[in-house]
């Protein structure tokens, strides 16, 4: 690993890493110069798998290490709506309201 991407991600010191990046994370970026995915790529992707998933926002910063607020930022980042889970939502709230005796 040379160049750049080895001065800023290791300091230029191939010593510096642990495990050296994942070849299958770099990709050509939109100047068209070789480059590759960062850990806080993978961090929001492991959110974001974490939220399909089911996991709370208190549970996924807990596993990432992320603040709330950066989680929540996250999450209503890449949360497309989605109509089949409003009406799931709906569903438990009808559930929820027949449970308390309200209907």
């Amino acid at each position: 690993m040379d160049g750049p991407q080895a001065s800023r991600d290791g300091n230029g010191d191939e010593s510096a890493w642990r495990l050296k990046p994942c070849p299958s994370l770099f990709f050509i970026n939109g100047s068209g110069e070789l480059d590759r995915k960062h850990d806080q790529d993978l961090r929001d992707t492991c959110v974001m798998l974490l939220d399909r998933g089911g996991c709370d926002l208190l549970t996924i910063c807990d596993i990432t290490g992320h603040s709330y607020k950066s989680a929540q930022t996250i999450v209503k980042h890449y949360r497309a709506r989605n109509a089949a889970r409003a009406d799931a939502g709906i569903d438990r709230l009808v559930l929820q309201v027949r449970k308390e005796g309200m209907a």
